[in-house]
C-alpha cells in the first residue's frame, strides 16, 4: 500500500506540542489533544461527469487544541493531521494538515505587543474547475501563511490616541501560483479624551507584497484625515481629506485618487451621527461630489453604518447593520477593497499578482433555542479586474445556506443543511462559464461520554455547469469515532 506523504507534516504536530508545553505554566491553559479514525464511502471520488469510480476511504487523524491565557498574553491553536487511505487505488493515498494559530503578548508597561499568526489549510485548486474541492476529493492545494508584528498603543485618556503596527507576512501555496513575501504598517491618530475642544482622526497604511516566482509586486497606500471643531450644540465641523495610491504589476492595474473638502457631522447622542461632505477631486478618476454618512448606535449591541464615497474606481459604497440579543445574532456587511496576490475565487489561467477590486455582501443570521438552532446565510463575492486586457474580467460567486440542529437528548443530536452556490467567470478569450452547485447533508452526533462522541450522515453534491463536462453528481455515507485523550 501506497502513502504519498507532503514534507514537513508531523514536525508541524511536535512543534506545536512543544510550543504548549513552553507555556503550560501560563495562568489559564485549555489542552485538549484527540485522536479520531473514520470511514467516507463516495460514488464518485473523482467527481466526474463520466465514468464514475466508487472508493472508500479510511481518515486517521490526530491533533491538538489549546487555548492559553497569561498575564498580558494568550495563545490559540488548533492543528490537525490526516492521512487518508483509498480502496479504489493506493496511490491516491496523501495526508493533510491543517492549522490555525494566533498569539501575542505584551511588553511589560511599555504601550507594546508582538503578535504572531499562522494557517495552513487545503483550498480548491481553481474555482472553475470544482469551487466545493475538499480533501476527499483530492482536487486542493496546500496553502501556508504566516505572520509577525509589533503594535503600540498609547494612553487614550491622554491628549493623543495612538495605535500602530507594523508587520511583515509570508504566504505558500503548494502550486507556486501566488506566493509572496510582504510587509506593511498601519496607524490611527486620535485626539485623546482631555480634548474639549478639537477634534482629529487620521488613518493610515501602507502594504508591500512581492511575488516569490516572478518580478511582479504591488504597494498599497491609504491616507484619510478629518479635522474639525467639537461643539456643544451637537454640529461639528470638519475638513476631510483622503488619498489612495495603488502601484500594481502594471500601468494597467495602478491608479490613485486625491480628494479633500469641508463637511459637517450632526450628534444626536455620543455615539450617533450624521455626516455629510462636498469634496473637490485632485485627479481624473472623479469630478467633484458630495459624500456622507450615518452612524447609530442606540446601545452595545445594536449598531447600523452606511456611508456614500468615491474612489479610484467611482461611486463607493459601505453598509453594517449588526445587532445581538440573548437568543439572535444578526449581521449585514458589504464592503469594497482593492486586493492583490488573493487566491479567493481564483480561475485556471487568472493572474492573482495584479490588483483587482473586490465587492463582498454578507447576511449571517443565528437563533439559538432551548433545543434547537437555526442558521442562514446569504453571501455575493465579486473580483473585477483593473486591467482591461486581463483575460478574467469579472469573476463572482452568490450563495445562500441553511442549517438547523436539534438535540433530542443530552447526548445526541440530529442536522441538516443545504447550501446553495452560483458561480459566473467572465474571461476576454473563453465564453462565460457558469456553476450551480448543491450540497444536502443530514449528520447526527452522538456523545458516549465527554471524551469520547461519534459523527455519522450522508451527504449529497451536484454541480451543473455551462460546460457540462465540468458537471458531476456525487452521494457519500460517512462515519467517524473522536476521542479527546
Amino acid at each position: 500500500m501506497t502513502i504519498t506523504k507532503r514534507a514537513n507534516h508531523k514536525h508541524w504536530l511536535w512543534y506545536s506540542v512543544a510550543l504548549v508545553a513552553a507555556y503550560t505554566q501560563a495562568a489559564d491553559v485549555e489542552l485538549s489533544p484527540f485522536a479520531s479514525g473514520g470511514f467516507t464511502y463516495t460514488d464518485n471520488v473523482n467527481r466526474v461527469a463520466e465514468g464514475r469510480q466508487g472508493s472508500l476511504i479510511s481518515d486517521l487523524s490526530a491533533g491538538i487544541s489549546t487555548d492559553i491565557q497569561g498575564a498580558g498574553g494568550s495563545i490559540d491553536l488548533d492543528y490537525e493531521l490526516n492521512q487518508l487511505f483509498y480502496s479504489h487505488d493506493s496511490t491516491d493515498n496523501e495526508t493533510y494538515q491543517t492549522l490555525a494559530f494566533t498569539a501575542d503578548k505584551g511588553i511589560k508597561r511599555t504601550g507594546f505587543r508582538v503578535d504572531a499568526a499562522a494557517s495552513i489549510e487545503n483550498i480548491a485548486r481553481a474555482d472553475d474547475q470544482n469551487a466545493n474541492a475538499d480533501i476527499f476529493s483530492g482536487d486542493t492545494i496546500e496553502n501556508k501563511d504566516a505572520s509577525l508584528g509589533v503594535s503600540y498603543r498609547s494612553n487614550p485618556r491622554s491628549k493623543v490616541d495612538l495605535t500602530a503596527r507594523a508587520f511583515t507576512d509570508i504566504v505558500n501555496n503548494e502550486d507556486d501560483i501566488g506566493n509572496y513575501n510582504g510587509y506593511g504598517a498601519e496607524f490611527s491618530l486620535a485626539n485623546g479624551a482631555s480634548v474639549k475642544k478639537l477634534f482629529w482622526q487620521i488613518d493610515g497604511s501602507y502594504q508591500y507584497k512581492e511575488s516569490k516566482d516572478n518580478d511582479d509586486d504591488t504597494a498599497i497606500t491609504l491616507f484619510s484625515q478629518e479635522l474639525g471643531l467639537q461643539t456643544l450644540s451637537g454640529w461639528v465641523p470638519l475638513i476631510r481629506f483622503n488619498y489612495e495610491d495603488y502601484e500594481g504589476t502594471s500601468d494597467a492595474d495602478s491608479a490613485d485618487t486625491l480628494s479633500w473638502g469641508p463637511g459637517v457631522k450632526y450628534f444626536w447622542t455620543k455615539r450617533s451621527y450624521l455626516e455629510l461632505s462636498y469634496n473637490f477631486s485632485e485627479d481624473d478618476n472623479n469630478s467633484d461630489f458630495w459624500a456622507g454618512a450615518v452612524h447609530i448606535n442606540p446601545t452595545p449591541r445594536t449598531r447600523l453604518l452606511a456611508s456614500y464615497d468615491k474612489r479610484f474606481y467611482g461611486d463607493a459604497y459601505e453598509f453594517l447593520l449588526s445587532h445581538r440579543s440573548r437568543r439572535i445574532t444578526n449581521s449585514i456587511r458589504y464592503t469594497e477593497e482593492a486586493v492583490s496576490f488573493d487566491r479567493d475565487l481564483f480561475s485556471s489561467g487568472s493572474t492573482v499578482e495584479e490588483i483587482s477590486l473586490s465587492r463582498r455582501l454578507e447576511w449571517s443570521t443565528v437563533l439559538k433555542g432551548r433545543r434547537t438552532d437555526y442558521e442562514f446565510s446569504l453571501f455575493h463575492d465579486e473580483r473585477e479586474a483593473l486591467n482591461a486586457t486581463a483575460d478574467e474580467q469579472n469573476d463572482e460567486v452568490d450563495g445562500i445556506g441553511i442549517a438547523v440542529r436539534h438535540r433530542l437528548s443530552r447526548r445526541f443530536s440530529l442536522a441538516g443543511r443545504f447550501d446553495y452556490d452560483y458561480y459566473q467567470f467572465i474571461s476576454r478569450t473563453r465564453p462565460t462559464q457558469n456553476d450551480y452547485y448543491r450540497i444536502y447533508e443530514l449528520e447526527g452526533q452522538y456523545e458516549f461520554n465527554k471524551h469520547l462522541s461519534s459523527t455519522f450522515g450522508v451527504e449529497h453534491n451536484n454541480k451543473s455547469s455551462s460546460f457540462a463536462s465540468n458537471s458531476y453528481d456525487e452521494t457519500r455515507i460517512f462515519i467517524d469515532i473522536r476521542m479527546q485523550l
